[in-house]
């Protein structure tokens, strides 16, 4: 079994939180944000766990050090100085990362439901996948917001489209990124450094490892239930989460 290595994005500052504390801060019934990953990719057997950090740095590490039963020689810290887009905090990851058959879990530090059941069945799917890669999706009848799944005339995904780069068509399809990802640790090694920045915002998408990959081999999707690949992005939503998780 390849070894596991979670990489989860925590550099964001989340200014629709309208606090000076950085998100992945924030209190969640009790805990920061950021522990509900850490402690969800420990428990589905990562080896290692790379914290992408930015804003608020120091107190980002040492919530991620308050986890439960993580070891500080399981965890390491790498500093994106300047977010610009997943594929580009991903790379600040990589050389923390091994560059081998390693699956390496990709997930976002405002995602405190996410269950390590869910993590071992992207493994899996990653795994078994020919191209070496596991998306994740769900179905939303209002998607507004969310990166659109597309897939070819034979129902493969062949590329996820975010929202502002979308043609009209394209924004009507309902099947929306979830933000959590399983990849090869030798693809995103190879690959994450060819992905550009020719899209409406300017930057470097994680995203687009998916049309790279969709041409070595198929993709594989594991639908996620839309409450557990919740992020949270203003106060409301936290509060709406917690009484979820209540």
């Amino acid at each position: 079994m390849p070894q596991r290595v979670a990489v989860i994005l925590a550099a964001g500052k989340g200014t629709r939180m309208k606090s000076d504390l950085a998100k992945v801060l924030h209190p969640f019934l009790g805990r920061p944000l950021v522990t509900y990953p850490v402690a969800a990719a420990l428990a589905a057997g990562a080896e290692r766990i790379v914290v992408v950090t930015g804003h608020q740095e120091a107190e980002v590490r040492e919530a991620v050090l308050s986890t439960e039963g993580l070891s500080p020689q399981a965890v390491r810290f790498a500093h994106q100085a300047q977010q610009n887009g997943t594929g580009h905090a991903v790379l600040s990851a990589l050389p923390q990362v091994p560059n081998d058959s390693s699956q390496v879990w990709i997930l976002s530090g405002d995602t405190p439901m996410v269950r390590p059941a869910t993590l071992e069945a992207v493994a899996e799917s990653a795994r078994t996948s020919s191209a070496g890669l596991c998306i994740t999706s769900l179905q939303a009848e209002g998607p507004t917001g969310y990166g659109r799944v597309l897939r070819d005339g034979d129902g493969r995904p062949k590329c996820i489209r975010e929202e502002r780069d979308c043609t009209e068509e394209e924004a009507r399809v309902t099947e929306c990124n979830a933000g959590l990802y399983c990849a090869t640790a030798s693809h995103l090694h190879g690959e994450l450094r060819t992905l550009g920045t020719a899209n409406a915002q300017g930057e470097i998408y994680l995203t687009d490892l998916v049309e790279v990959r969709a041409k070595h081999g198929e993709v594989a999707v594991f639908a996620m239930d839309p409450v557990e690949a919740s992020g949270i992005n203003t106060r409301e939503q936290l509060e709406a989460l917690e009484r979820d998780a209540r």
